[in-house]
């Protein structure tokens, strides 16, 4: 029901291991850039409401990972595989549609085993989901500390800064009885507010 092809090698068939379970076992997978798995020709899996799920073993581990799915509205998926200088045991694997990951190659010996599970079409969905949300949060950067606080005496400054503009704009407002008008204040404010926004750094500037 699935094939498998890699440059320099024939199409290999997938081994039906369950009922809903296939496998691939390819051998020297250190020397594999890419693999291409598909849905085989006259292939018995046409419904939608199925999802063939695509997990990777990764070497030296029990573990399979989810890399994606195939179904008939996608009968083909490419995983890259970048050959580093790492060890295997410590890489993995990318679909194209999703992640792109490395395998280690410091050995000709690695054993690459790919299996496939059919699932609901909903299931796999959620699955699918998840694993990609897991793979962008491991590439998220690290979250910045927040600024230190001002010190006291910065903030006497500033404020001292804010009053003296107040006063000077305001000094020429002043009545007979040595009061300012609201409006006057109001004014002075708007017109604070856009020096503000149009140069954040317009108090340093003052004396």
């Amino acid at each position: 029901m699935f094939g498998a092809v890699c440059s320099g090698r024939p199409i290999q068939l997938a081994q039906q291991v369950e009922p809903m379970k296939w496998v691939f076992t390819m051998n020297n997978a250190s020397n594999i850039n890419h693999i291409a798995i598909f849905l085989l020709p006259q292939s018995e899996f046409t419904d939608p409401n199925y999802t063939a799920l695509v997990y990777f073993q990764l070497p030296n581990s029990t573990e399979f990972k989810l890399l994606g799915g195939l179904n008939p509205n996608k009968p083909s998926a490419i995983f890259k595989l970048n050959n580093t200088a790492t060890k295997a045991s410590q890489s993995y694997f990318a679909d194209d549609d999703a992640m792109n990951d490395d395998l280690g190659a410091s050995v000709d010996n690695v054993v690459l085993n790919i299996g496939i599970a059919i699932e609901p079409t909903p299931q796999a969905e959620v699955l699918l989901l998840q694993e990609k949300q897991k793979a962008s949060k491991s590439i998220l950067p690290a979250v910045q500390p927040p600024p230190a606080p001002q010190a006291p005496s910065d903030i006497a400054s500033l404020a001292n800064k804010i009053v003296k503009h107040a006063y000077n704009f305001l000094g020429s407002f002043v009545d007979g009885t040595g009061k300012v008008p609201m409006k006057a204040f109001d004014n002075w404010w708007d017109k604070f507010k856009v020096k503000l926004a149009n140069n954040p750094n317009f108090l340093n500037e003052l004396d």
